[in-house]
């Protein structure tokens, strides 16, 4: 029986005007990441997260979450769930490596997944409204919070700057400046919607405050916690078929018995073999 995590998002999804905050996710398997290998370069980061929860969420609300709901996830239930997931497969302490931005000095971290979480929201809408005064007009704005599909979209534009316009498009629902309804958010109201989006989902966004200890620089850095989980599940195929190789000539399994574990279990055989022939297992 395939062990499951059951947690609470830290926004939910809304389905028929009610909330669903509970969530059960699993360890990624062998076949999890095979999948998502041969996607290659052809999807977008944001494409390759919906694909492993699409995967790997077991259920949320209590039923079998389909695409559509994976999609409709925020950004910061996505985050949520990418570090619960690292967590499962690989524990709660996640070392990480960044260059200084004013010394270039190398600096070692080691991060802790469960100080990284943040406690569920305390009041999550299924729409907001908020008023922006840019350059003495005030503009009043609906919206939603952006989820997975608005990143899909967004990350399929020619540049950074036409992806935010589009995910933040996506995203409202009306808008009147000076009190007259508008079709389109005046361009000068953009950045205060989306410091309104990220203070209502502050998982969506993890910054490290951070001391360089060769210059003492205070500087801050993003978490791209959807990176550091890829290239730790599939640093490359030849890994993953390696080891797939070596478990099946000692121990006979057929391929798909083999990549229906998850990779603890899979490296703790590895490891028997290893001890058991007086080398060490190099992947």
């Amino acid at each position: 029986m395939v062990a499951t995590r059951a947690i609470t998002l830290p926004h939910g999804v809304f389905a028929e005007g009610r909330l669903a905050r509970e969530a059960e996710l699993r360890a990624p398997s062998g076949s999890d990441e095979a999948a998502l290998l041969e996607d290659g370069a052809d999807a977008t980061p944001a494409e390759r997260v919906s694909k492993l929860l699409e995967r790997c969420v077991v259920k949320i609300g209590g039923k079998p979450p389909t695409g559509v709901t994976v999609r409709s996830l925020t950004v910061g239930d996505r985050e949520a769930l990418l570090l619960h997931l690292r967590a499962v497969t690989f524990g709660d302490l996640l070392p990480c490596v960044l260059d200084c931005p004013e010394c270039a000095e190398r600096m070692d971290l080691e991060l802790s997944v469960a100080r990284l979480l943040i406690a569920p929201y305390p009041s999550p809408q299924e729409r907001y409204e908020t008023t922006l005064r840019v350059n003495g007009v005030r503009c009043e704005v609906r919206f939603r919070l952006p989820t997975g599909s608005d990143q899909e979209v967004a990350a399929r534009k020619p540049d950074l700057e036409s992806g935010v316009r589009a995910l933040l498009d996506r995203c409202v629902d009306g808008a009147a400046v000076d009190g007259e309804p508008v079709d389109r958010l005046p361009d000068e109201s953009r950045p205060g919607l989306s410091a309104a989006m990220a203070s209502l989902d502050p998982q969506a966004e993890i910054a490290l405050l951070l001391d360089c200890p060769a210059c003492e620089h205070r500087f801050s850095a993003l978490l791209d916690s959807a990176s550091i989980l890829f290239a730790e599940l599939t640093g490359s195929s030849y890994r993953l078929w390696h080891e797939v190789h070596a478990l099946a000539l000692h121990y006979h399994w057929s391929e798909r018995e083999i990549l229906g574990l998850d990779l603890r279990r899979r490296r703790r055989y590895l490891d028997l073999l290893a001890a058991a022939s007086g080398e060490g297992w190099a992947p």
